[in-house]
């Protein structure tokens, strides 16, 4: 359950995010809304399941799995390019919190 919790929190954090280039400098009411709830509830459920799984798992696999996602997003909503080394470092950042979550 604390897992499903987490996958939400990823979830919600990767709407702001990406709804935050939207809000074009919080002039923009509707995404400045958006991503101003989707931040709250983020950081909400985050904190409840920091209650049950340690600070670096959760940290670890919430800043690798959005950092991921968000750059999907990124790709598929507002066209930007992916270079050899943006997959490189995408590549570091999920092998460490592999690491993270066996170790």
């Amino acid at each position: 359950m604390n897992y499903l919790l987490l996958l939400v929190s990823i979830g919600l954090e990767v709407l702001g995010t990406s709804l935050l280039k939207k809000t074009d400098g919080f002039t923009n009411l509707l995404p400045t809304l958006g991503t101003l709830t989707s931040y709250f509830f983020c950081l909400y459920i985050l904190s409840h399941v920091l209650k049950k799984l340690p600070l670096s798992l959760t940290y670890a696999t919430w800043g690798s799995v959005g950092l991921v996602l968000v750059t999907i997003a990124g790709i598929v909503f507002y066209h930007e390019s992916l270079s050899i080394y943006s997959i490189a470092g995408l590549f570091l950042v999920v092998s460490g919190t592999v690491l993270i979550n066996v170790f």
